[in-house]
C-alpha cells in the first residue's frame, strides 16, 4: 500500500511539474483566436487529453523514454502570429482555426514519414554536443522568460505567493532528505495553491458535466490554406531539433544512451501526435526537454508513475471537472515551477555545449546563435507584421533562429575540416 501510495505522490509530482506549460497553451492561442471562456475549456480538455495519449505513445512505440509529449510553445507562436496576420487581412479568426488544423495534419504526416524513414540516423551528426546545448539553452530561457511573465502577471499577493513556492521548491531540494525531497515540487504547488485559496485568489471550477469525450475537428472541417500549410511545414522541420534535444537532455539526465533508431521512432510518433492534434483541432506537441529536468532535479526514473501521470492526463480530459481543477493552479504559482524547469534545462544545456574544448572557432559559434536566439526572444511581435506569415512563424521564435543558426555557423560558415569532423563524432559510434 505504501509503495502505491509512492507511485501516485510522484504521478502526481509529473503532472505538476508539466502542468504550468499546458494549462498556459489553451489560454495563450485561445485567446488569439478568438475563444470564449467556455471554447478555452474545450480546448483545455482537448490539450490534457493529447498530451497524455501522445506521452503514452512514445512510451510504447516512440522513443521509449519519460518525456511527457505535450503543447509546444513554437506551435502557440504560430497560432498568434497567423491569428494576428488574419485580423490586419481581414480575414475571419473561424477560418484561422480550420486552416491550423489542416496546417497540423500535413505536417504531422510528414514528420511521421520522415522519422520512418530514419531521418534523424542519417541527419544526426548535424547535432552536435553544441548545437544540441544551444537548444536546450535557449529553451531553458524562454521558459524561464515565460515563468518571470507568469510571475509578476497577477497582482502583489499571488506574486508573493509564487516567491514563496519557488524557495519552498529550492530549500526542500537542497535540505530535503528521501520522500520530502523527491516531491519538493508537488509540496510547495500544494501549498502554493492553499496559501492562494485562502488569499482568495483561486477560482474553483463551475459546474459541467462530469464526462465527456473531445470531438473530432472541434472548429469544423480542415481546410488547406496554402500559407498555413507552408508555414507550419517549415516550423515542423526546424522543430526536429527540438525532438533531438529532448532526447538528448532525457540521456544526459539518467545517464543511459538509446540508439539513434530510437530517436526516429521519437520523431515519427511525434508526427503523428501532431496528425491527431489536425484531427481533433488541438495545438501542436513536441517530447518536452523539461522532463528531463524532472529526472535530474529529483532522481525518479522508475516508469510507473509517469505512465499513471499520462493516465491522469487523459482522464483530466475525458472528466471536465478534474481538468477544471488543474487550472485553478494561479499562474504564478505554475510559474514558480517554470523557473525551476529552465532552471535545469538551460544547466544541461551549458555542460553539453563545454563539453568539449572551446576554441575561438566555437567562442564564435556559441555566442552568435546565443546572442541571436535571445536577441529574437526580445524583440516586440510587431516587428513582424510586415513580414509573410510562413516567414514570420520561423523568425519570430527565438530558439528556432537560435537553432538555424547554430547549425550552419557549425557545418556550413565554420565548418571544420572533414577528417578533424569525423575525428570529433567518433565518441557518438554507440549511437548507432
Amino acid at each position: 500500500m505504501k509503495e502505491k501510495g509512492i507511485v501516485v505522490l510522484y504521478a502526481l509530482q509529473w503532472i505538476v511539474y508539466h502542468i504550468g506549460v499546458i494549462i498556459s497553451a489553451p489560454i495563450v492561442v485561445g485567446n488569439a483566436l478568438g475563444l470564449n471562456p467556455a471554447e478555452i475549456g474545450k480546448l483545455s480538455q482537448l490539450t490534457f487529453f493529447l498530451t497524455g495519449i501522445a506521452s503514452l505513445m512514445q512510451i510504447r512505440f516512440g522513443h521509449g523514454g519519460l518525456l511527457i509529449e505535450g503543447p509546444a510553445a513554437p506551435w502557440w507562436a504560430a497560432c498568434v502570429i497567423l491569428a494576428g496576420i488574419a485580423k490586419e487581412m481581414g480575414r475571419p479568426l473561424a477560418s484561422v482555426r480550420t486552416d491550423i488544423e489542416g496546417a497540423m495534419i500535413v505536417t504531422g504526416l510528414t514528420l511521421a514519414v520522415l522519422g520512418s524513414i530514419g531521418l534523424i540516423k542519417w541527419a544526426r551528426s548535424f547535432f552536435t554536443n553544441r548545437v544540441t546545448g544551444i537548444l536546450l539553452m535557449l529553451l531553458g530561457l524562454q521558459i524561464g522568460g515565460v515563468g518571470i511573465k507568469g510571475l509578476a502577471g497577477g497582482g502583489l499577493k499571488l506574486f508573493i505567493i509564487g516567491l514563496l513556492v519557488l524557495l519552498m521548491v529550492i530549500y526542500l531540494t537542497l535540505h530535503g532528505r528521501g520522500l520530502l525531497k523527491n516531491s519538493a515540487i508537488i509540496l510547495s504547488v500544494a501549498f502554493g495553491w492553499l496559501l492562494s485559496f485562502l488569499a482568495g485568489e483561486v477560482i474553483l471550477p463551475g459546474g459541467s458535466a462530469w464526462f465527456s469525450l473531445p470531438p473530432l475537428f472541434l472548429w469544423g472541417p480542415p481546410s488547406f490554406e496554402i500559407g498555413s500549410v507552408v508555414s507550419f511545414l517549415l516550423l515542423g522541420l526546424l522543430l526536429i531539433p527540438n525532438v533531438v534535444g529532448s532526447i538528448a537532455a532525457l540521456e544526459a539526465a539518467t545517464g543511459e544512451r538509446l540508439p539513434l533508431k530510437k530517436y526516429d521512432r521519437g520523431l515519427a510518433v511525434s508526427g503523428t501526435a501532431n496528425f491527431l492534434v489536425g484531427v481533433f483541432g488541438g495545438i501542436g506537441t513536441i517530447p518536452f526537454a523539461i522532463s528531463a529536468g524532472l529526472i535530474s532535479f529529483s532522481g525518479n526514473k522508475s516508469p510507473k508513475p509517469f505512465i499513471l501521470s499520462c493516465v491522469i492526463f487523459i482522464a483530466m480530459g475525458l472528466f471536465p471537472p478534474l481538468g477544471a481543477l488543474a487550472g485553478s493552479v494561479p499562474q504564478p504559482v505554475a510559474a514558480a515551477v517554470l523557473l525551476v524547469s529552465g532552471c535545469s534545462l538551460a544547466i544541461i544545456g551549458l555542460r553539453d555545449m563545454v563539453r568539449e574544448e572551446i576554441t575561438l572557432r566555437e567562442n564564435f559559434i556559441i555566442g552568435l546563435s546565443l546572442l541571436s536566439g535571445i536577441g529574437v526572444m526580445l524583440l516586440p511581435h510587431s516587428q513582424w507584421e510586415q513580414i509573410p506569415g510562413w516567414a514570420a512563424g520561423i523568425l519570430s521564435n527565438g530558439v528556432i533562429v537560435g537553432v538555424l543558426g547554430s547549425i550552419l555557423l557549425e557545418h556550413v560558415v565554420l565548418r571544420k575540416p572533414r577528417q578533424t569532423v569525423s575525428q570529433s563524432i567518433t565518441g557518438k559510434a554507440g549511437h548507432n
